[in-house]
């Protein structure tokens, strides 16, 4: 779910720089702030959403 969420605001980020201060998709407001947060965001889930789980794998033996 992570890489997911993190994917979908990565791509509103980039949205965000293409767009740069204005209405993003004619349906919101956007800022640069708005766009790192965005990245921030998307950076932070994508990282969550790769790391290992800790669970241990079973191995063929």
């Amino acid at each position: 779910m992570n890489k997911i969420f993190g994917v979908v605001y990565g791509l509103v980020a980039v949205l965000g720089f293409v767009v740069g201060d204005g209405l993003l998709l004619g349906l919101n407001s956007n800022n640069m702030a708005d766009t790192w947060l965005h990245v921030v965001i998307a950076i932070v889930s994508l990282i969550i959403g790769f790391a290992p789980n800790g669970e241990p794998t079973a191995t063929a033996g």
